[in-house]
């Protein structure tokens, strides 16, 4: 909980000249994503500085794995953006309890398994999470549950050192032991190579433990995880995989999928309120964890009364759960006519 992992330094080193400049959309979340207005020189500046791969940092063991379909960048001169078809999770450091609380909202009326999703940070935490169907008010509890195993709330430094250790252990008791089948060339996650503060998105993944490595990685913030700069993935060195986002003030190229991401980012929320930028790495009581994590949900709320999801094919699925049961209800009470009707027509 408190442990909510990760911190507002957020994904996307990206070179083009339409990243340059803040996105305009429909919602503050939808598609292009814009993050916070930071001063326009510097956006203007850190153009042509940023890059991005997708999925190049491939699994030695593996063999590599075309990018999720809706992850393919699209060229700077699109014009119009894409219906949403992909769910992306930014950086969240303990706001990613707001993300948890739009992923339950999510999970109520969507099969988030079958979504394409990318995350950074926290973010990438939660796109594995909902990846798995895990959920959220278990994610939650056993939050809760460890914080209080380890006396998080009695510690001087808080999480300071711990943090890393907690996390790795809340993922591996949440996580299935298929988690990586279940996430591999669907979900994105970001992570920050060193030294060239390149962000790479790795999409493969060998096994469980491949697929936390990948996600620690991602959530590394140096130094208060573990006490250690930078986290060891496939050979690299890694920072937070939206590290270079909190510098540009943008969410990467690798969140907005080419335009066609619905962005969770808490800085978009109007109605979250934060003590300054580095509250996201702040140690929060349950009940304001509780609170955050509401205030997710409403958000996710509005923007589904908004219609951001009508072009996510998964809404089909909930068609098909309602399908599934007008089927079952309906069984009983066939079965209980059916000697009804029979006994009926001996005594015709």
């Amino acid at each position: 909980m408190q442990h909510t992992m990760l911190q507002r330094q957020q994904s996307g080193v990206q070179a083009s000249t339409s990243c340059s400049q803040r996105c305009v959309a429909p919602h503050p979340a939808v598609t292009s994503g814009s993050r916070r207005h930071a001063p326009a020189r510097r956006a203007h500046s850190s153009a042509s500085a940023r890059a991005s791969t997708i999925v190049s940092f491939q699994n030695a063991d593996s063999a590599a794995l075309p990018a999720p379909a809706t992850m393919l960048l699209d060229s700077p001169t699109a014009s119009k953006p894409k219906p949403a078809t992909t769910l992306s999770w930014a950086g969240a450091g303990i706001f990613f309890f707001w993300q948890l609380g739009a992923m339950k909202f999510l999970s109520e009326r969507y099969d988030l398994t079958r979504v394409p999703m990318a995350g950074a940070s926290g973010g990438a935490l939660a796109s594995v999470l909902a990846a798995c169907g895990v959920p959220a008010d278990e994610v939650l509890q056993r939050a809760y549950d460890l914080s209080v195993k380890y006396g998080i709330w009695e510690r001087p430094l808080g999480l300071v050192g711990v943090w890393g250790s907690l996390i790795e252990q809340w993922l591996d008791d949440l996580l299935p032991d298929d988690a990586a089948e279940r996430c591999r060339g669907k979900i994105t996650i970001i992570v920050t190579t060193l030294p060239n503060m390149a962000q790479v998105g790795i999409s493969d993944f060998k096994d469980k433990k491949d697929l936390i490595t990948a996600a620690m990685a991602s959530s590394h913030i140096p130094m208060l995880l573990d006490l250690k700069f930078a986290r060891l993935c496939r050979g690299k060195y890694c920072v937070d995989g939206s590290f270079p986002d909190f510098f540009y003030n943008d969410n990467s190229d690798l969140l907005k999928a080419g335009g066609s991401a619905v962005i969770f980012d808490y800085f978009n929320d109007a109605k979250l309120v934060r003590k300054g930028r580095m509250d996201m790495l702040s140690l929060k009581k349950y009940e304001e964890v509780k609170h955050i994590m509401q205030l997710g949900y409403e958000y996710a709320a509005q923007l589904h009364q908004e219609g951001h999801f009508d072009h996510f094919e998964v809404g089909e699925v909930v068609f098909d759960h309602l399908e599934e049961a007008v089927k079952k209800f309906s069984e009983p009470a066939q079965n209980t006519l059916a000697p009804a009707a029979a006994a009926a027509q001996q005594q015709a």
